[in-house]
Formats: C-alpha cells, sequence, structure tokens
C-alpha cells in the first residue's frame, strides 16, 4: 500500500510541469496575439496579415499584392471605436454588426476572385475554424464571469 501511495506521488510530481509548460504555452499564444492588436498603422497590419496568409495558401506575387490591397482598404475603413460595447445602444450596437457583416460579404466575393479554388476553400475553412474557437472562448469568459 505504501509503495502505491509513493508511486503515484511520483507521478504527481511528474505531471506538474507539464501542465505549467502547456500553460506557458497559452500564455505565450495570447502574448503573440496581443503584439498584433498593438497600435500598428492600417499599413503595417495589411502587411502582416497578407504575408501570413502568404505562408498558410502559397499566393503568389499578384495575389500577395491584392490581398495586402484589400486589407489596407478594409483597415482604413475600420473606425477606431470610441466607446465599450456597454455604452452602445441597441441600436448603435445593431448597426455596427449590420455593417461587420456587410463587410465580411464583400471581403468574400473579394476574397474569391482573388484565391484560385482550392485556396479559396482552405481559407474559408481557416476563418471558419478561427470564428468557431473565438465562439468557444467567449463562452468560456461568459461562463468564468457567472
Amino acid at each position: 500500500m505504501k509503495k502505491a501511495i509513493i508511486i503515484f506521488m511520483m507521478l504527481g510530481t511528474l505531471a506538474i510541469p507539464e501542465t505549467l509548460g502547456a500553460q506557458n504555452e497559452t500564455i505565450q499564444k495570447k502574448q503573440s496575439k496581443r503584439e498584433l492588436k498593438e497600435d500598428f498603422t492600417p499599413e503595417q497590419k495589411a502587411e502582416l496579415l497578407s504575408k501570413r496568409m502568404t505562408l498558410n495558401l502559397d499566393l503568389n506575387e499578384s495575389q500577395q499584392t491584392k490581398v495586402k490591397q484589400l486589407f489596407l482598404d478594409f483597415q482604413k475603413d475600420r473606425p477606431s471605436q470610441t466607446k465599450s460595447g456597454k455604452e452602445l445602444t441597441s441600436d448603435e450596437r445593431f448597426e455596427l454588426r449590420k455593417n461587420r457583416i456587410d463587410k465580411q460579404i464583400v471581403m468574400k466575393k473579394e476574397m474569391k476572385e482573388i484565391l484560385t479554388p482550392e485556396q479559396f476553400e482552405k481559407w474559408e475553412q481557416s476563418t471558419a475554424k478561427r470564428r468557431s474557437n473565438h465562439k468557444k472562448a467567449s463562452k468560456r469568459t461568459i461562463q468564468k464571469d457567472r
């Protein structure tokens, strides 16, 4: 019995560094996301987004320039939100959401013209995955607040 307890204690001490390593990875991911949200100019944000997309989808030169210009146009149109979400009226929130969806539709049409069918499919899958991860994360924060 004592041997079993000692074995469990040893296994427990071995598992602690693994969980700490996993926590460090999530902290590093959050920090890299924060870096992207820093106060970059619209040109810098467009550059970073287009380079990331080039890595993921293997874009050629003309696609890179078109995607960069598309991101630049969207970054410049993006208003700097002065109010927090809690201070907005329901009509203002509705307008913001409606405008965001309209911009997503335009983005999707433009991407469909720029990318090949295979690239477009891969891009759609990655955006869908990113949105589902975002929804899961927001659900977790809501549950933590309760």
